[in-house]
């Protein structure tokens, strides 16, 4: 290209450039120039289906010190199925362990699955051994948890203590 004098002389090369492939279009002589031409795949975007999953039912798991009790509810709270770590067979101190309440919490899984449950609420209660590891149990029972609630009572100061003795 040739060296411009001036900034107009720069404004009129590219108007005119314009101009001749404006009138080349018109007659048909050229196509579109290369300058103007988008050589790229267009990208095809899929709309991703994001469906709600329907909850089907509620787990109740009451961790305490000596059992875990796991219950099977619908959403209207109605009862289906229960275990527990003692109907399982485990007994005396074994029922707090962890690996009781595991294979508790699968033996529900399994029961769940032959009801037809699929995604379900886990209700947590209790401060038992067994409470982290009753979730892996639901997992491995191949129910999906939607989410996770904890209904543990935390005290805040409580009853007014009783008069201190005199001595």
């Amino acid at each position: 290209m040739s060296a411009f004098k001036n900034l107009s002389d720069l404004k009129n090369v590219g108007r005119l450039r314009r101009s001749l492939w404006y009138t080349n279009k018109l007659l048909g002589l050229q196509k579109r120039p290369k300058i103007f031409k988008f050589k790229s795949k267009k990208k095809v975007f899929r709309k991703r289906h994001v469906g709600l999953t329907s909850i089907h039912g509620i787990v109740h798991i009451k961790c305490s010190l000596n059992n875990t009790i796991i219950t099977l509810t619908d959403l209207l709270g109605n009862n289906k199925s229960w275990v527990s770590c003692g109907s399982v067979g485990f007994k005396g101190a074994k029922r707090s362990s962890r690996f009781a309440g595991q294979a508790a919490v699968e033996l529900l899984g399994l029961k769940a699955k032959n009801l037809g449950y699929k995604n379900i609420v886990l209700h947590l209660n209790g401060m038992g051994r067994s409470r982290n590891s009753s979730v892996t149990g639901l997992k491995k029972a191949g129910l999906g948890v939607y989410f996770i609630k904890d209904f543990t009572a935390i005290a805040h100061n409580g009853c007014r203590p009783s008069k201190l003795r005199r001595l």
